[in-house]
């Protein structure tokens, strides 16, 4: 058994020993005391460190995927295009399958590399699909070819189908673009549409919106976006997270 010194775990943890002295006596460290000196395991500090890079890169998405759960239609603007597809992937996972219909509404994805990521990434969707209890839609190809009101009717009519099956409700998530609708007032046509739609039913809807920097005036089209959803929520690249109930801000 080896041991590390509270300077070596100091200098690894880039932080001042009396951070790792207090870390020692609260019990946060795989620690021991010989005399009067503190010791770490240098083999479960390595698990411990291990278990807290893990942590850290899952609980930007923890937090999002439980208020997102507590239901409504929910606005997520992200930084990174990636990060959507992991919240999306974590979103399905931690919701009940029980009673419930799913819906992934793809607008720059393609309904086929969804399927894969979802699969990869632990979610029955081969299964779920083929009960029924999984909905994929082309909403950019139907918003093209039908108008923004077809589009947010797929939405209305999965979760009233759900309802009239004797389910619950409808979980969802879709991943516009802001400049996927061709003009900004076709955007807010589709999404006033639906949050109208989905007012009163039992539904977990996220539109998880990817905002660039090219996007012109991003941040007032978020703004404009902002009132058609009960909630909203920003996840940014340095894993800064703001979350607020939009009936606050009249208090503002």
């Amino acid at each position: 058994m080896e041991f590390l010194t509270i300077q070596e775990v100091a200098k690894i943890l880039k932080t001042h020993t009396n951070t790792v002295y207090k870390m020692c006596r609260e019990g946060s460290l795989p620690c021991v005391k010989i005399g009067k000196e503190w010791r770490v395991d240098r083999a479960k500090f390595a698990q411990f460190m291990e278990s807290g890079i893990r942590q850290k890169r899952e609980e930007p998405f923890l937090g999002l995927v439980s208020d997102a759960l507590k239901g409504g239609h929910v606005l997520g603007v992200f930084t990174e295009q990636d990060d959507i597809a992991e919240f999306e992937l974590e979103f399905f996972k931690a919701s009940p399958t029980a009673g419930w219909r799913f819906l992934k509404a793809c607008w720059w994805q393609h309904p086929d590399d969804v399927r894969q990521y979802l699969a990869k990434g632990g979610f029955p969707v081969e299964k779920m699909e083929a009960s029924g209890s999984f909905v994929m839609a082309d909403l950019g190809k139907i918003f093209c070819s039908a108008g923004p009101v077809s589009a947010a009717e797929v939405w209305i009519t999965a979760t009233k189908d759900a309802l009239g099956q004797g389910l619950k409700g409808l979980v969802g998530s879709g991943s516009p673009h802001f400049n996927c609708c061709g003009s900004h007032s076709a955007l807010l046509e589709f999404e006033g549409a639906l949050d109208k739609g989905l007012k009163g039913l039992p539904v977990a809807g996220v539109c998880s919106y990817f905002m660039d920097n090219d996007v012109p005036d991003g941040f007032s089209r978020f703004v404009d976006l902002v009132t058609d959803h009960d909630r909203f929520f920003v996840k940014t690249k340095d894993g800064g997270i703001f979350a607020r109930n939009i009936s606050s801000l009249a208090s503002m």
